[in-house]
């Protein structure tokens, strides 16, 4: 039996880690004992981002594909946020405290952004594309013949 992709709660639950992310930024935290951590959930982050806009690229069967990606266009703008906040220095995670992170931070922003330009060219095109019917006129006509 093939698992149907839940996008919606996947989207969700990446929301909640970048939350996470963006929680321990502003805390005054012991940078020691949470940067590796933190540099782990954002790589984890940053594949299951582009793990999600492969599969949703993929599957031209959902009915709201436009809507779920018009989320992960949301969801890469919170994540290029919040590598933006470490690039700038604010909170206990930064570039600025830490510049062995800069050139990593830099790349994952800017593979962010791409996804989410990608994201955001998809979603306007599936709204431009025309849908089949799920029922065709022959079987509409027959549902509906004792009517």
């Amino acid at each position: 039996m093939n698992k149907q992709d839940n996008y919606r709660d996947n989207i969700f639950l990446l929301l909640g880690r970048i939350k996470l992310i963006r929680d321990t930024m502003i805390l005054d935290i012991d940078t020691g004992l949470f940067l590796k951590k933190s540099l782990d959930d954002i790589d984890f982050i940053q594949q299951t981002l582009g793990i999600l806009l492969n599969k949703l690229r993929e599957n031209q069967q959902l009915l709201d594909r436009e809507e779920l990606f018009n989320n992960l266009s949301e969801l890469e703008w919170q994540f290029s946020k919040i590598l933006s906040d470490i690039l700038n220095g604010s909170g206990s995670i930064s570039a600025v405290k830490n510049p062995e992170i800069r050139e990593k931070i830099l790349l994952l922003r800017k593979d962010s952004l791409e996804r989410r330009e990608t994201a955001e060219a998809i979603g306007e095109t599936a709204m431009e594309t025309p849908r089949e019917p799920v029922l065709s006129t022959n079987e509409l006509n027959e549902l509906l013949k004792d009517f």
